[in-house]
Formats: C-alpha cells, sequence, structure tokens
C-alpha cells in the first residue's frame, strides 16, 4: 500500500503495503557512516607520535572539509547524496536532521533505547549497528554539515504549474454497494478465470479478504490474523502476503499462505503457512527462477530499519531454501524478465527506504547471480512502484518509475513527486526522457485507455494535496506525444474527490476484452492539512470503498473538434 514509531494513524503505507504496501522509512537510512582517518606512518610511530598523527589528522580533516564535503563523504556511504534544495529549512532543522543525528550516534534530543523496539526486531536492529552506541563523527563536524544544510535550505519548495481537466469523455464511474466502515484497503486482485475480486482489508487486530463477483457482489468472506499486502492465486488457490503487523516494526512476524478450498467444497476453509519469519513483506513474486520446473518465491521483506529481498528455491515437498539477495530494508516490488537476453530469468528489484534505487540480479543459473544497480534516486524521492514495458516498441524493456510516498519525516508536497519514464538503450543503460510532477503518486498502470492507438497512464496518488487539489487522487495522462516528444494532457473527473486511493487493479468485469481500473479506498491516515480534522473524518464517513472505471469503446474517442 510506499515508518517511524507512531499511532497507529501515521504509519508510513507503502512501508505498510507496498500496501503496495507501503514505502518509507524517514528516508533517512542515511548516514550509516564511517570515519575516514588518513594515519600515515602508523606502524613505524611510537604510541605518542601515534596519538599526535591522528589528532593532526583529524584537525586538518576538520578544515578542509567543508560542510557540502562532509555531507558527501558520510552520506555517500550508504545512499545518493541529497542536496539540501530538495527539503526546506524548517524540514531538515525539526526532522531530517536530527534523525541522521541518530544514525551517527548522536542523541542530544533522545535517549537511544527509544528508538529500539523490544524483542527479536530491535535485537536484529542492535545486530546491524543501525543507532551506533557512540558518536561516529566529531561534534565540528556534525555541526558544519548541519550548517550547510540549513544554510542552503530553501524556506519552501516551488511546485510546477499543470493543469489536470476535469471530466473524461467515455468514462463510466461505478460505485459498488459493498462497502467497509472505515475503508480501509490493503490489496485488491482480479481473478481472472474465477471472474472475482479478492478485496484485502485490514483492522486493527486482524484482516479480511472480501470476494466480490463481478457484479461487485460479495461472495463470501475470510479472516486472516494480520494485514495483507499482497494476493496472487494457484488455480483457484489464495497466495496471500501477510505483514505480521500494521506498525513499522523490524520483527519477522510476516508470512505468505496458502488458503485452500476442501476437496468437493466451494468455500475457502483454511490456510497453511508457506513461508514464515517475514520482515513486514510488501510483495511477492512466484517463478521458476532456477530452471527446474519448481515455482520459486522471491519475497520484498520492506521491514523498517532492517530488511531484505529474499529468493525461496523450491526444493519440493513444500522445503524451501533461502537466499539473501539484498539485506537492506525497503525492498518495494519485484518483476521478472530476461533483460539481458541469455534465456534465463532476472530479478528486478525496486528498493525504498533510503537507499532508493532499481537494481538487476542477472540470472548465472544454479541460484547464483550477478547483481547490477541500473538507477538511483535521492533518499527523499518516496520510490512506491515500478513497471517495466517497451515503450518506444524497439524491442528494449523501459521503466515506468513512480515516487511519491509521503509517509515519513518530510511530510511536505514535494516537486519532484511524481511518473518518470526510463528508456533502455538496448544495453541496460536506462535514462530519463519524461516526468510528470504527481503529488504524492503511489501507483501506474499503462494502457490504450482511449484506443488511439498508443500507451496512456493512469494513476493513483495515495498523497495528493486532498485539502486543495483531490483531484489529483486519479489522473489520466493521456498519450498525445509527437515523434519527437513524449506528451500527454491531464485528465481526472469529479467523483475521485470522495475518496482516498491507496490500491488500483486491473480487471475485465464485463468480458468486453478491454480493462476496467478498481480503485481502493484507504482512510486510515491523517490528511496533511487537516487542521481540525473535519476532512479526514468525512473520508472515513462517506469515502466509497471501492470505484470502479470503464472506458467506453463507443464514447472514449475524443471530438478532433
Amino acid at each position: 500500500m510506499r515508518n517511524e514509531n507512531r499511532a497507529l494513524q501515521n504509519f508510513n503505507l507503502k512501508k505498510i503495503l507496498a500496501l503496495p504496501f507501503f514505502s518509507n522509512q524517514p528516508f533517512l537510512l542515511t548516514l550509516y557512516t564511517f570515519i575516514i582517518l588518513s594515519i600515515a606512518g602508523v606502524f613505524s610511530c611510537s604510541k605518542k607520535d601515534s596519538e599526535n598523527s591522528i589528532a593532526n589528522t583529524e584537525e586538518k580533516d576538520t578544515i578542509a572539509y567543508s560542510g557540502e564535503n562532509l555531507a558527501k563523504i558520510h552520506c555517500a556511504s550508504c545512499h545518493v547524496y541529497t542536496e539540501p534544495e530538495l527539503l526546506t529549512k524548517d524540514i531538515w532543522k525539526n526532522s531530517v536532521l536530527p534523525q541522521m543525528a541518530h544514525r551517527m550516534g548522536i542523541y542530544e534530543d533522545t535517549v537511544r533505547e527509544s528508538l529500539i523496539e523490544s524483542g527479536s526486531g530491535g535485537r536484529l536492529v542492535e545486530q546491524r549497528g543501525i543507532f551506533p552506541t557512540k558518536s561516529i563523527i566529531s561534534e565540528e563536524k556534525w555541526e558544519k554539515i548541519k550548517s550547510y544544510y540549513l544554510e542552503k535550505a530553501p524556506d519552501s519548495l516551488i511546485l510546477p504549474e499543470k493543469e489536470i481537466q476535469m471530466g473524461i469523455n467515455g468514462l463510466k464511474v461505478e460505485l459498488p454497494e459493498f462497502r467497509i466502515s472505515p475503508p480501509m484497503i490493503t490489496a485488491i486482485k482480479y481473478h481472472t478465470e474465477l471472474k472475482q475480486i479478492f478485496v484485502a482489508d485490514a483492522k486493527t487486530d486482524f484482516s479480511t479478504i472480501n470476494i466480490l463477483d463481478n457484479q461487485l457482489n460479495s461472495v463470501s468472506t475470510l479472516a486472516l490474523p494480520s494485514p495483507i499486502s499482497h494476493i496472487d492465486f494457484q488455480s483457484d488457490t489464495i497466495l496471500a502476503t501477510l505483514m505480521g503487523g500494521f506498525m513499522p516494526t523490524d520483527s519477522p512476524g510476516g508470512s505468505v499462505v496458502r488458503i485452500f478450498k476442501r476437496p468437493g467444497e466451494n468455500e475457502y476453509k483454511g490456510f497453511t503457512t508457506i513461508l514464515k519469519d517475514l520482515q513486514r513483506p510488501v510483495h511477492t513474486t512466484y517463478a521458476d527462477i532456477n530452471g527446474d520446473r519448481l515455482e520459486d518465491i522471491i519475497v520484498c521483506e520492506y521491514g523498517n530499519h532492517t530488511g531484505k529481498l529474499s529468493l525461496f528455491i523450491n526444493r519440493m515437498n513444500g522445503q524451501y531454501e533461502r537466499k539473501i539477495l539484498s539485506a537492506d530494508p525497503g525492498a518495494t516490488t519485484v518483476t521478472i524478465r530476461d533483460l539481458n537476453g541469455d534465456g534465463l530469468p532476472d530479478i528486478i528489484a525496486l528498493m525504498a527506504q533510503g537507499n532508493e534505487r532499481i537494481d538487476v540480479y542477472y540470472n548465472q543459473g544454479q541460484g547464483d547471480f550477478k547483481i547490477q544497480n541500473l538507477l538511483k534516486f535521492p533518499p527523499s524521492y518516496g520510490s512506491v512502484f515500478m513497471t517495466l514495458m517497451d515503450w518506444d516498441h524497439d524491442g528494449f524493456e523501459d521503466i515506468i518509475y513512480v515516487n511519491g510516498d509521503n509517509a515519513d519525516y518530510s511530510m511536505i508536497l514535494k516537486p519532484y513527486h511524481g511518473i518518470r519514464i526510463f528508456i533502455n538503450d538496448g544495453k541496460n543503460n536506462f535514462h530519463e526522457v519524461f516526468f510528470q510532477q504527481i503529488n504524492g503518486a503511489y501507483q501506474a498502470t499503462a494502457h490504450d485507455f482511449d484506443r488511439d492507438g498508443d500507451m496512456d497512464i493512469a494513476t493513483i496518488s495515495f498523497f495528493p494535496d486532498l485539502i486543495h487539489n483531490p483531484e489529483e487522487g486519479f489522473v489520466l495522462m493521456e498519450n498525445i506525444s509527437t515523434k519527437d516528444t513524449i506528451l500527454f494532457n491531464l485528465d481526472s473527473f469529479d467523483q475521485v474527490t470522495s475518496g482516498r486511493w491507496l490500491t488500483m487493479d486491473t480487471a475485465d468485469l464485463n468480458n468486453d476484452h478491454f480493462p476496467e481500473l478498481i480503485l481502493g479506498a484507504f482512510t486510515g491516515m491523517p490528511v496533511q492539512g487537516d487542521v481540525d480534522g473535519k476532512f479526514g473524518t468525512r473520508l472515513i464517513e462517506s469515502s466509497p470503498t471501492l470505484m470502479v472505471l470503464q472506458f467506453d469503446s463507443k464514447l472514449v474517442l475524443k471530438d478532433e473538434n
């Protein structure tokens, strides 16, 4: 559905989901830093000479490096260097810099132990040394870094102007009678063979999967012990990914379960656990990775301060061998492609939670991989979603990237949130050719929705400016590109402002071989700028749970006049 210790309504959603679920520990998986000390002649010096050498080196280091250089040294060891201009002075001072300090063992505003949860999750954080017991940077250096950011950061961020036209020709909007109060939808999946919609709804202590027919009538409801971030199928068996808990945590309480029907029965009656001890899994992919005709499982264990991207190799009879592809938190989504054309399926992964990037794990066979970074993003970007497709029809996979998670330590509208298209040069080098700013963008799907022969992009935003521009919750980017320039019209519609949309899936509900879009609402987070809480209360009380968008082939083509 996209992470700090807050009340329930303040949790970070894509971390949760990624809800797709959800993305974002403060983007400060920042500075697991190190101090670079040049200690010349240390082995030939006396103890006193050695101590003097270290002291002189530190003094020279403090003098030689500006705040900018120090920031680049300490930040670049963990993620892309973050320009001061990406956040406001107020956000740096009161939110981000204090969190950065914690990662360097500086706890002026808190007690270190308060940052670490109890139990197994806390032990994992301690093992990784996320919060050093002693400062790993001198006071002088840290003050230089702080001064640099506070001097260079702007008072406010300037958002680009854009025009969203209200009204989409040929669009039919359906609001099902089915409703959950309050709407807390974390996953939607359409089963094409059963022609049923599986809708996961989160509760405080448990979660449900609501099964609807293609007329959007309720068929049955299943209860599960924790929030669901992802749904898939094997025939009529449900494969559900359980996060283990709503709140950001490092505890390995997540799982993947198989929900089945007993022989001769039509109702789902129970479930068995396939994988357990997962760190807040948000996305699960099933594929035969090693070519043994058995389905392996790739799990994005988003976690919180810690996490991992895990491959579970199927060893038959329900046994899986775990291979950790990345020990970083923030694994958000995975796509399987043969990206280098060698006949073996490769794993392309989007990582958030500080060290934001897209990596490819080139399959070498026998369960071995060669990792290559494809793209890197600043930690304030809030990466939440990606999809691969051949946008320019040259035979090579391109990337549509979505960044807009805004439930971290910098909850302001950002001019760099939105949709980006990266084109493959044929050698798996990707360069950005298009960017559309959309506040809080969360998911995108490409299709020729207006049936004019080119690809449009439908987007939802979970963090739009709900108070002033709620229509940004859904935007149809209608492709009007020329031969040399990628261009889109931005269209929305009035009914979209009735909800806050976290999830989106495609489904051919009316069997016309053209997809409808199903939007799922999540009203469990406070609305930015909602000072008196009235706007959020209205959403909770009146938001539809689902919204179905159908694009009518007879009406959708726009009048050329």
